[in-house]
């Protein structure tokens, strides 16, 4: 699959994330480097997610290239569940979240 397609149902699955957490005012940001590719996802709520120390734990879940292709099928569902974001984090390499109210951000990066 290729690192713009990757990136794309990364993009989806924060979006969900974002959309089921009421995040408003959401700019998504996406810059392809020779070293992989970062997301940078902004948005806008008064509230904490209250998963939120969960989810970054799940998105740090170390990647593993052995069994990456079933992932991304996987993560093609249109029903999401939690283990999704574990799914997810597998597919990426780091993973940072903050919150500081209104303001709420994920970067993530991916390398080649």
């Amino acid at each position: 699959m290729q690192e713009r397609e990757k990136a794309k149902r990364i993009v989806d699955e924060l979006l969900t994330y974002f959309f089921s957490n009421n995040i408003e005012e959401i700019r998504i940001a996406m810059d392809f480097t020779s070293e992989g590719f970062y997301i940078d996802m902004q948005g806008k709520t008064e509230q904490e997610p209250e998963n939120l120390l969960h989810l970054l734990e799940l998105l740090n879940t170390p990647r593993d290239l052995s069994i990456e292709g079933y992932y991304e099928e996987l993560l093609g569902i249109t029903h999401h569940e939690e283990e999704d974001y574990h799914l997810l984090g597998l597919m990426i390499d780091e993973a940072e979240i903050s919150f500081d109210a209104p303001d709420f951000d994920i970067k993530v990066f991916r390398r080649k």
